[in-house]
């Protein structure tokens, strides 16, 4: 028996192409039993793979002393086994509430961002030890929230550098393997309760259909893995369809609205989904996905999940970041520099001779002759006036920043620089009249931005 369920995983290996000779592993490591499967099976065929391992343990600090317990037991069997470690701790709670996610999400976002950190430090593919009641749940769980084709294929076996050798088993399989191999390992007891959605699918709904057909996970499986197996050619379809109206710039995803008449529905929200997952590492749901396609109307915006916005442009809907805190104001004097919404702006004196007129509307010249020395850069406000280089009257930012084609995603965080009452600088656009070099002008101050 023991024999046979390694043979399985060999196999799946060798058929999927998981471990090369000479591969770095580097093994999440719960210190349940799927995790302890994965390292005590590489453990044991690493002469045959001439791997080298590494473990790594997170510690959620969400379970108390339970949790405690887990980072003792890992860091006593990687020690027992001879098997580098790291722990790294992870504060869920305070992430999950920075970006309003679940526990259960935020957990997850963390661990794999820290996974893929590791791993690129390290040159090495990652193990995570999923098996097919994994993918069952994943499956059925993504099937209710109708998150489209490549949510109900299930758990890649392999993606970008992570592999998944353990699909090839279900859980009775490697609780059985360890059990006769006298292997120990920790049961993590909020998986037996069912105020998570994962839960709740594992405890309540499989038991269930699994009176249907006891070989549930073997069916969700193999079709899951059909579905997969089409993945090339909706891939090769949605690149087209990405290279064709999509344009990603400054971190925004900006979508052409002609490719909703011009492209299948299904393929054109893969589409973006894979963008969305690209540029953020976040997942967009139907509800998201029928929420963009509805914007209508030019200028509205509409919150998504996972912190993210869309608002429909002049012949463009535009999916950004939403802003989180940062300072929205900050004093500037000659000399000194700043940064604010992730933006590094400065002023500086400078001579004449100095004087070199960009055309990128990063660096401008005024005249301080009737300037203070302290000056503020923040946000527009409604009713900001000045008078924009070249005109004689005073125009409202707000209406410059139409007149000058300004994207209401661009528009809302437009900085300006100020001195006492005056606005100086509409940063990256326009100077004030008032305050241009003349050949008069004694006093000069470079302003930049980067």
């Amino acid at each position: 028996m023991i024999k046979k369920t390694e043979e399985k995983v060999i196999k799946f290996i060798k058929e999927h192409e998981l471990v090369s000779e000479g591969d770095k592993l580097l093994i999440a490591l719960s210190g349940g039993p799927d995790s302890v499967f994965a390292l005590s099976f590489f453990i044991k065929y690493s002469g045959k793979y001439k791997c080298s391992l590494h473990a790594v343990h997170f510690d959620h600090h969400l379970r108390g002393k339970e949790s405690d317990r887990d980072r003792e037991f890992v860091i006593s069997l990687c020690n027992k086994l001879k098997t580098p470690l790291t722990v790294i701790d992870l504060n869920v709670k305070e992430f999950a509430k920075k970006y309003k996610l679940s526990i259960e999400e935020a957990a997850r976002n963390l661990r794999y961002e820290k996974l893929f950190e590791l791993s690129k430090k390290m040159n090495a593919k990652i193990v995570t030890a999923h098996n097919k009641n994994d993918n069952t749940e994943t499956a059925l769980l993504n099937l209710i929230a109708g998150t489209g084709l490549n949510g109900i294929s299930g758990i890649p076996v392999k993606r970008d550098n992570i592999i998944r050798p353990l699909l090839a088993l279900t859980k009775d399989e490697i609780l059985s393997y360890l059990a006769r191999r006298n292997i120990d390992y920790r049961i993590d007891r909020t998986n037996l309760k069912n105020d998570y959605r994962r839960n709740y699918i594992r405890n309540k709904i499989i038991p269930l259909l699994k009176k249907i057909n006891p070989s549930l996970d073997e069916a969700v499986f193999r079709t899951s893995k059909i579905i997969e197996s089409y993945s090339d050619f909706i891939d090769h379809e949605i690149n087209k369809i990405a290279e064709t109206f999509f344009t990603v710039k400054q971190n925004k995803l900006s979508v052409k609205t002609s490719a909703y008449k011009n492209t299948e529905t299904a393929l054109l929200n893969d589409a973006i989904r894979k963008a969305v997952r690209n540029i953020w590492k976040a997942e967009l749901d139907y509800s998201d996905l029928k929420s963009i396609a509805g914007l209508k109307q030019t200028g509205k915006t509409i919150e998504l999940k996972n912190r993210l916005c869309a608002v429909r442009q002049r012949g463009v809907i535009t999916i950004y970041e939403r802003e989180e805190g940062g300072e929205l104001s900050a004093n500037l004097t000659p000399g000194t520099s700043v940064n604010i919404l992730g933006r590094s702006m400065g002023i500086d004196a400078v001579d004449k001779t100095e004087v070199d007129y960009a055309k990128s509307g990063k660096v401008e010249y005024i005249s301080g002759d009737n300037l203070s020395d302290k000056f503020t850069v923040r946000k527009w406000e409604a009713g900001d006036k000045f008078i924009p280089l070249g005109m004689r009257n005073f125009k409202k930012v707000s209406d410059f920043l139409t007149d000058s084609k300004v994207a209401p995603v661009e528009r809302k965080n437009q900085l300006v620089v100020t001195n006492g009452n005056y606005i100086v600088w509409v940063v990256g656009l326009r100077i004030d009249d008032r305050f241009k070099i003349s050949t008069n002008t004694r006093k000069i101050y470079k302003l930049w931005m980067k």
